[in-house]
């Protein structure tokens, strides 16, 4: 049996990084890992620059510092001795920004996509907007600004019909628009929103609807570990709108979600890098899942490539 699957996430939601700490783990062989090194397929010097960093705790480079790169793994499971090939694209995840804002991907992409069996979904928990209140984000307004209602501003011009905006004269009663507001525009959507969109897309053209698997891979993990929340309590309680996409779509997805830390520690904290540096490099990581928790990185793909 092969099983094939995808990568998807937006910019900054930990795809590089667990890359890096996947490549370091398969190849090293210095802790508990059901899964090995088949082949690869794509640039070998760009694997083992964001390993090298990864193990020597500087920032991993991003693609965009490289370039467009396409990277694919291939992985034999040790134990079922089934072979699977993990796809990683554009690592630096504007291609999946551009999806969203311009309803455009990449053909090598869908070509992928027709012949996956499941996908990683990588999250960051570190997305703080997205967690905000409507109390928290009303706060962050200018002043004056929740009290308005919108009409048609443009540009920032205020929605009035005295010659200093695009808009009517506002309704009896209602205040004009403050100055400042800038026009909606598809750059503005929200994460949650975003990510919702990246997984409905899979249901329609140019993409083929079917039952997938999907491992959802929240990143940065030791930034909320100490909440004692499991991933799923996470993800429902900071990102709802995406774990009830996820309740409502059972049809679409068999889901797992999984709380990754590939690097293991804030890299801004000196005293806790000091401390992992005298660790095995595989034993900074920690995954905690449905099932596991642990140190090896490979848990989701295990996961992906053992459902029939």
């Amino acid at each position: 049996m092969n099983a094939n699957f995808v990568i998807m996430g937006l910019p900054a939601s930990g795809k590089t990084t667990f890359l890096a700490a996947l490549w370091h783990i398969i190849e090293a062989d210095e802790t508990a890992c059901r899964l090995k090194l088949g082949r690869y397929e794509g640039d070998v010097t760009y694997l083992n620059a964001i390993a090298q960093a990864w193990r020597t705790f500087n920032k991993v480079p991003r693609t965009s510092q490289f370039g467009d790169v396409d990277i694919a793994i291939h992985l034999i499971d040790t134990e079922t001795r089934v072979n699977g090939r993990a796809f990683f694209p554009d690592l630096a995840g504007e291609t999946f920004d551009a999806q969203v804002e311009s309803r455009r991907c990449r053909r090598l992409f869908i070509k992928n996509v027709e012949a996956d069996d499941g996908v990683l979904l990588f999250i960051s928990v570190d997305s703080k907007q997205d967690s905000l209140s409507i109390v928290e984000l009303n706060s962050m307004m200018p002043p004056g600004v929740e009290d308005v209602i919108v009409t048609t501003a443009g540009s920032g011009a205020p929605a009035s019909g005295d010659g200093s905006g695009n808009g009517p004269p506002p309704a009896a009663g209602q205040k004009p628009a403050a100055p400042g507001l800038d026009e909606w525009e598809p750059k503005k959507v929200p994460g949650q929103v975003r990510i919702v969109q990246l997984l409905s897309d899979l249901f329609r053209p140019p993409f083929a609807p079917r039952r997938r698997r999907l491992a959802v891979i929240l990143s940065a993990w030791d930034l909320v570990k100490s909440t004692q929340s499991s991933p799923e309590q996470w993800l429902a309680a900071n990102m709802p709108l995406v774990a009830q996409f996820l309740r409502t779509n059972g049809e679409f997805f068999t889901s797992r979600v999984y709380g990754v830390s590939a690097q293991g520690v804030s890299l801004d904290d000196s005293e806790a890098v000091d401390l992992a540096a005298k660790l095995i490099p595989s034993h900074r990581i920690s995954i905690v899942g449905p099932t596991e928790s642990n140190h090896d990185i490979t848990a989701p793909l295990v996961w992906l490539m053992s459902v029939p």
